[in-house]
């Protein structure tokens, strides 16, 4: 970051689960957001944006080794499980991030786009509920 220049943002965070399914957790597996080319809605006129918890997550075709947005093709692999701030179209701005994808309760009110993917849903994440 240059010299004497600082960012922040501020967002506010929503509950994507009910609850988990056992008493011992659920997993939470480290992926990372592909922001190259960025499949991930950002609003017109902007270069930031805040990925909201909840979005649903599939494999980079491109990059495997990365994760995208899903949009009704390839395999459902989880879901974003906190908001993050990603710059878009910048091949140096990939963020970490936690996803869910096993033995979760999920609202289905706050998962983005479940209407439109409800049964794919719920063929990939097998042992994970929608309520």
């Amino acid at each position: 970051m240059p010299w004497n220049v600082s960012r922040s943002t501020q967002f506010v965070e929503k509950e994507i689960l009910k609850y988990a399914q056992s008493l011992d957790g659920f997993p939470i597996k480290s992926v990372v957001l592909d922001s190259s080319g960025s499949t991930f809605a950002m609003p017109a006129g902007s270069v930031r944006n805040v990925v909201p918890a909840g979005v649903i997550l599939k494999k980079n075709p491109a990059a495997p080794t990365k994760y995208i947005q899903y949009d009704g093709t390839g395999t459902i692999e989880g879901i974003l499980f906190h908001s993050v701030e990603l710059l878009a179209n910048a091949t140096n701005a990939d963020e970490p991030v936690p996803m869910v994808y096993h033995g979760c309760v999920f609202a289905t009110a706050a998962i983005v786009g479940f209407t439109q993917y409800a049964s794919q849903l719920v063929a990939a994440l097998t042992t994970c509920k929608f309520e």
